[in-house]
């Protein structure tokens, strides 16, 4: 059972308490492992079909202690932890967009490194489009909202993602090029 306790830690590193769909792809990935795997086990451990496994099913599922794995993530993440948001025990949850999965996990990346490193949350939007446009190629757009929104935009087929994270509502996508 170490396996699947290191394995767990692995995939949910700031400690969130969940795991979402995204992050074991991308996790088992880089183990070599195929999508099938990964259809599997939600499919075993996601009995509501939420995109997330949490660490009560997990726990459950497996026969594992889930006082135990709790202890060992909060320690894990109190010795990992770069800032608040680090540990919030939030995860990032779909709202919509048409981007594939492994730039959602990229794009999202970069949101949540953006809170992290920003003094202000107004700095939050620009310092995430500069690292889209560095990383991904040029004329990204990022909105960070808190509490309800509406909105309508055009984007480049396959470039737009919307998610919450916490408080926050990212709108995040990109336009073609002049």
């Amino acid at each position: 059972m170490d396996g699947f306790k290191d394995a767990w830690l692995a995939v949910d590193r700031e400690g969130r308490g969940a795991i979402a769909t995204n992050d074991l792809a991308a996790y088992m990935k880089q183990q070599g492992s195929d999508d099938s795997f990964v259809r599997k086990w939600m499919r075993i451990l996601d009995s509501d079909n939420s995109g997330l496994i949490d660490l009560q099913s997990f726990c459950d599922t497996l026969g594992l202690n889930v006082e135990s794995m709790r202890q060992e993530l909060q320690a894990k993440s109190a010795a990992g932890s770069s800032g608040p948001e680090e540990n919030s025990g939030h995860s990032v949850q779909f709202i919509s967009g048409d981007m594939d999965q492994a730039m959602q996990a990229t794009v999202a990346e970069v949101c949540l490194e953006g809170l992290r490193l920003s003094q202000h949350m107004k700095d939050a939007p620009k310092w995430i489009k500069n690292q889209l446009d560095s990383k991904l190629g040029f004329l990204w757009h990022v909105v960070v909202v808190n509490g309800e929104f509406w909105c309508y935009y055009g984007h480049e087929p396959g470039y737009s993602f919307v998610f919450r994270y916490g408080k926050h509502i990212f709108i995040v996508y990109k336009t073609p090029s002049p």
